[in-house]
C-alpha cells in the first residue's frame, strides 16, 4: 500500500510525554500513514517506549537510532526513510488531533496543494491553559507564496503544523540546518517558496506544549543569537533563488520582527555582554541585507511595529537606544516594563479608580451618561434619547467619546447640550460610577458593576440578521461582557418580538435576567417616519435634483486587525471603481465603510462617490437618501420604515453564510437581491433599483417594524427619567430572583469531550448554572456547546476581574479573608446580579 503521509518524530529526553504523542499518531483516522520515530541519542527510557510501539504497531511505527545531533539532524535523518506522498513533522513532547492528517491530506488532494497548514493550540500545562492560534485569514490561502508574499508575516514558520509534498524536499534538496535553533525559519520558508499552492485547514489540530521547563525555547541563553544565523540562511536562499528583490519589503519586516522579539526579551537575560553582542550583530545583519531598512514602511509598519507609536519607532531603529536598554540593570528594565504596561493599557488603574468612586461617591440624581459603540460614535438610539432629553430641564448630560475633538465639534454643530467625556480617562470612571442614568447600546467596561441607585437601559443596536451570543458558530466566548451587561441592566429595549426572542435565548437571559424587557420602537428609527425632514435635509445639502444612493456593506474580516483584509479592500475598491464609471451626473453614491476599511479608500479618485458627511447624524443623513444598498447589515430593517428601495448586494453569499450564520434566510427577504457584480453594475446603470418595492409585504412589517413610532425617544424617556411606562409594552423578569440556583464553575480547561460530558452529567439540573471562565474556553468547547449543549444548559462566560480598589487589592493579595470575600461578592454582583446561589460558600474567588 502506497503511503500518503510520512510523519517524522525526533525523540530526545521525552519519555514522560512520548506515549501521549505516539498514541495521538497511531490512532490517526487517515489510512496509509507511516510514523518514523528517530531516537536522537536520548539518555532516558525513550527507546524502550519506541520499541513497544514498534512491536504493537509494526505496520505504522518505524523506529531508528542515531547519535545525538539535535532536532534538525534528527529530522533530516528521518527524511531519508520517508516514502509518503507528503512529509509532516511532530515534536515528541507535543500531540495531535486524531483527525489531523486525514483533514490535511484531504485538503491537499482537493486543492492539489504542495503544502497544507492548520491552526493549533498552545498549551501551558503549568497554568492549565489552552489558547487557539493561527486561525482565520483563509482568504490568503489556496495560492502560492509569490501570489501572496504577506503569508511570510501572517503564518508561523513552524514545521509541525504543516505538511509538504515529499517531491519538494527531493527537488530542492533543502534540509534543516544542523546545530542551530530557529531552524524552522530557514527551512520551511525556503521550501514553501517552491510550492505551487499553500492551503489551510481552519481548525486547531496540533497541540503545542509551550515553554516547558528544560526545553530550549524556554531557556534564555547565548544560543538565542543563532536567530541571526537562521535569518542569514533564509535571506541567502532567497538571493540564490533570484527572489530577494521580489520579497524585499516583506523580508525586511520578517527580519525586523524576529530581531525585535529578541530585543524585547532582554529582561529575561542575566548577562549584559550577550545583549550587547546581539544588538551589534543584529544591526550589522540588517545593514548587510537591507541597507535601506529604516526607510521601508509598508509591511514594516503594519506588522513589525504596528502597536508602537511614531516616536518609539524612531528610537527602535537606533542602535544606541538598544545599547542603552542592554546596559540597564535588570530591576530597572522590569520596573519600566511594568510602568509601560499600565501606561499603554491603563485598564487596571481605571478599574481601581472606578471601584473607589463606586464605593465612596454618591450617585448624582440628575446626571445621565449616554454611550454608543464604546465611544467610537455619537449615534444610534442613545443619541436620539439624548436629543429629546436636553429639552427637559435639570439634567446634566454626558456622552462617551473616543474621538474628543471631532465629537465636540459634532455636538456643537448639532446644538447638543452634552459634555463629551473621553473613554480612557479618570473623568469617565467617575461619571460612570456616579451618574444615576446609564444608557448604552453595546456594553460598558468589563469591570462595570451597576449600583443599586443607578438606572441602566441597554438599547442594543439593531434587529439581528447575523447570529449572536451562543448561536455564533465560531465565537461563543465573545458573548461574555455583553452577557454581563445585559444581566446588570434594569431595562432591555427590543424593537420587536423577533429581536427579544433571540437575544433572550442566545445570551441565556430567560433564566438569569431579573430586570424588565421593553418591546418598543427604536428611538433612532423615528427619523425614518419623518419624510419632510429627509426632504428638507436633501434640499439644504443642495441635492434636491440628485438621486442619492447609500452603500453600507458589512465588514468581512475574520477579526478587526487592519492588516488582514487585503482581499476585501481590493474588492471594495473594485466595486467602487465599477460603480463610478456607470453613474450619471445626477447621481451620487454615498459610502459608509467599517472603520478598519474606510481609510483604504481614496474618494478623490472618484467623480460620483463620496463618504458620509461627518457632522450630520448618520440616520438623519440616511433618511434623505433614495436607495439603501447593503448586504447582511441590520440597517435594512430600520430603513424599510421609509418604504424606499432596498438592495441586498450579496456577492459572497455562500462564503459568508459558511463563516457566520443568520437567524433568517436573507434570500427570502422582500428586497431586491443581487449576487453578482456584473448584474449589480447593470442595475445601477439602468436605474433598476429605483423601481424596486416591498410595500405589499404585510407579514414583514408586522414582524419587524410594527412597534416603531415617531416619538419613541420621548416615550422611553418618560419611562426612564419620569417613571411613566403607560405607553410601553413591558415585562418583568424579577421572578428569577425567587428561584435559587446551583452554580458549577469550570476551574480549569477541559481536554476531551468525554470529560466535558461527564461534568455535565454529574452537575446538570433544572436550576444549575454553568460558569465558564473565558481563559479556559477554546474552539473545542465552542464545538461541544454549539453542536450539542446550547439548548440544554444555562451558562455564562466570564472573565476573572477583581473589582477592588488598589488598597483592597493589596489586602486581598495578603490573603485577607475579608477582602477575598468582598472580591467574591462583587464578582457575583457583576456576573450574576440578584441571583441567589445555594452553594455560594463552596465557590472561592472564581467569578
Amino acid at each position: 500500500m502506497e503511503k500518503k503521509v510520512s510523519i517524522i518524530v525526533p525523540v530526545y529526553g521525552v519519555e514522560q510525554w512520548l506515549p501521549r504523542c505516539l498514541d495521538s499518531l497511531v490512532n490517526q483516522t487517515l489510512q496509509g500513514i507511516e510514523i518514523i520515530v528517530v531516537n536522537d541519542g536520548s539518555p532516558d527510557n525513550s527507546q524502550s517506549i519506541i520499541d513497544q510501539y514498534e512491536k504493537k504497531y509494526p505496520h505504522l511505527v518505524k523506529g531508528y537510532k542515531k547519535e545525538n545531533g539535535g532536532l534538525s539532524d534528527a529530522r533530516n535523518f528521518g527524511l531519508q526513510y520517508a516514502i509518503g506522498e507528503y512529509i509532516a513533522f511532530v515534536d515528541s513532547d507535543d500531540y495531535v488531533d486524531i483527525s489531523m492528517y486525514e483533514k490535511m491530506y484531504n485538503k491537499a488532494i482537493e486543492e492539489d496543494a504542495d503544502a497544507v497548514t492548520c491552526g493549533y493550540f498552545s498549551v501551558n500545562e503549568k497554568k492549565n491553559q489552552r489558547k487557539s492560534r493561527q486561525m482565520g485569514t483563509m482568504h490568503l490561502y489556496g495560492k502560492s507564496l509569490e501570489e501572496v508574499p504577506v503569508l511570510l508575516m501572517t503564518f508561523a514558520p513552524f514545521a509541525w503544523n504543516k505538511m509538504i509534498r515529499r517531491s519538494i524536499f527531493e527537488e530542492t534538496n533543502i534540509k534543516f540546518p544542523k546545530g542551530i535553533i530557529y531552524e524552522d525559519i530557514c527551512t520551511m520558508y525556503p521550501l514553501l517558496l517552491y510550492c505551487n499552492k499553500i492551503s489551510k485547514v481552519n481548525e486547531e489540530l496540533y497541540y503545542y506544549i509551550e515553554e516547558r521547563e528544560g526545553s530550549i525555547t524556554a531557556t534564555y541563553s547565548p544560543k538565542k543569537i543563532q536567530l541571526l544565523d537562521s535569518l542569514k540562511i533564509l535571506n541567502d536562499h532567497y538571493i540564490k533563488a533570484g527572489k530577494f528583490e521580489e520579497f524585499h519589503d516583506v523580508l525586511v519586516a520578517f527580519n525586523l520582527r524576529h530581531i525585535y522579539f529578541r530585543f524585547k526579551e532582554f529582561s529575561k537575560y542575566k548577562k549584559t555582554g550577550f545583549q550587547l553582542k546581539l544588538v551589534s550583530k543584529s544591526f550589522k545583519h540588517l545593514k548587510k541585507y537591507f541597507p535601506d531598512w529604516r526607510k521601508n514602511s509598508g509591511y514594516y509598519q503594519n506588522f513589525t511595529l504596528a502597536k508602537d507609536r511614531t516616536i518609539k519607532r524612531w528610537f527602535y531603529k537606533r542602535r544606541l537606544y538598544w545599547y542603552i536598554v542592554s546596559l540597564m540593570p535588570l530591576k530597572l528594565i522590569l520596573l519600566y516594563r511594568k510602568f509601560e504596561k499600565h501606561w499603554r493599557n491603563p485598564k487596571n488603574i481605571f478599574k481601581y479608580y472606578y471601584t473607589w468612586c463606586s464605593k465612596h461617591l454618591k450617585v448624582k440624581e440628575k446626571n445621565a451618561l449616554f454611550e454608543s459603540f464604546h465611544g467610537t460614535d455619537i449615534s444610534d438610539s442613545p443619541l436620539a434619547m439624548m436629543q429629546e432629553l436636553q429639552n427637559r430641564k435639570g439634567y446634566k448630560i454626558y456622552v462617551t467619546t473616543n474621538n474628543y475633538h471631532e465629537h465636540k465639534e459634532f455636538l456643537e454643530e448639532n446644538h447638543l447640550k452634552a459634555v463629551p467625556v473621553k473613554l480612557k480617562s479618570f473623568k469617565y470612571q467617575k461619571i460612570l460610577a456616579t451618574s444615576k442614568y446609564l444608557i448604552n447600546n453595546v456594553s460598558f467596561p468589563t469591570y462595570f458593576i451597576k449600583r443599586k441607585e443607578q438606572i441602566h437601559l441597554n438599547t442594543w443596536h439593531g434587529t439581528p440578521l447575523k447570529t449572536l451570543g451562543k448561536n455564533m458558530r465560531k465565537g461563543i466566548e465573545s458573548m461574555y461582557n455583553i452577557q454581563h451587561n445585559f444581566l446588570q441592566a434594569d431595562y432591555l429595549l427590543f424593537p420587536n418580538e423577533f429581536t427579544k426572542k433571540h437575544i433572550m435565548e442566545d445570551y441565556n437571559l430567560n433564566h438569569l435576567y431579573t430586570g424588565k424587557t421593553i418591546v418598543h420602537g427604536y428611538p433612532r428609527n423615528s427619523i425614518f417616519m419623518d419624510k419632510e425632514a429627509g426632504a428638507e435635509l436633501k434640499n439644504n445639502l443642495g441635492f434636491q435634483d440628485k438621486i442619492l444612493y447609500t452603500y453600507m456593506p458589512t465588514w468581512r474580516g475574520a477579526n478587526s486587525y487592519k492588516g488582514i483584509g487585503h482581499d476585501y479592500i481590493d474588492t471594495i475598491n473594485d466595486i467602487l471603481n465599477r460603480v463610478d464609471q456607470v453613474l450619471s451626473d445626477d447621481e451620487i453614491f454615498f459610502v459608509n465603510l467599517h472603520p478598519n476599511v474606510k481609510s483604504e479608500v481614496d474618494y478623490r479618485l472618484f467623480q460620483h462617490i463620496r463618504p458620509f458627511p461627518e457632522n450630520i447624524p448618520k440616520y438623519e443623513f440616511i433618511n434623505c437618501t433614495d436607495v439603501l444598498i447593503t448586504d447582511y447589515s441590520s440597517i435594512f430593517f430600520d430603513f424599510s420604515i421609509t418604504r424606499k428601495p432596498i438592495v441586498l448586494f450579496m456577492y459572497d453569499y455562500e462564503a459568508y453564510m459558511e463563516e457566520r450564520g443568520t437567524y433568517l434566510n436573507a434570500k427570502e427577504l422582500p428586497f431586491y437581491k443581487v449576487y453578482d457584480l456584473e448584474k449589480f453594475i447593470t442595475g445601477i446603470r439602468n436605474k433598476e433599483f429605483l423601481k424596486s418595492t416591498y410595500k405589499g409585504d404585510r407579514s414583514y412589517y408586522e414582524t419587524y417594524i410594527n412597534y416603531d413610532e415617531k416619538n419613541a425617544a420621548g416615550t422611553l424617556n418618560d419611562g426612564i427619567f419620569e417613571g411613566n411606562w403607560a405607553n410601553v409594552k413591558i415585562e418583568d423578569y424579577s421572578f428569577n430572583k425567587d428561584h435559587p440556583k446551583k452554580l458549577y464553575v469550570f476551574q480549569s480547561k477541559v481536554d476531551t469531550k468525554e470529560e466535558f460530558d461527564q461534568i455535565i452529567k454529574e452537575n446538570q439540573g433544572p436550576d444549575t448554572i454553568f460558569a465558564i471562565r473565558k481563559k479556559y474556553f477554546d474552539a473545542k468547547m465552542n464545538h461541544w456547546l454549539f453542536d450539542e449543549y446550547n439548548d440544554k444548559l444555562v451558562y455564562i462566560i466570564y472573565g476573572y476581574t477583581r473589582c477592588l480598589t488598589w488598597l483592597e487589592l493589596k489586602k486581598w493579595q495578603k490573603s485577607n479573608e475579608k477582602y477575598r470575600r468582598l472580591a467574591r461578592e462583587r464578582g457575583f454582583q457583576r456576573s450574576l446580579p440578584n441571583i441567589t446561589i445555594t452553594n455560594n460558600n463552596e465557590i472561592r474567588n472564581v467569578i
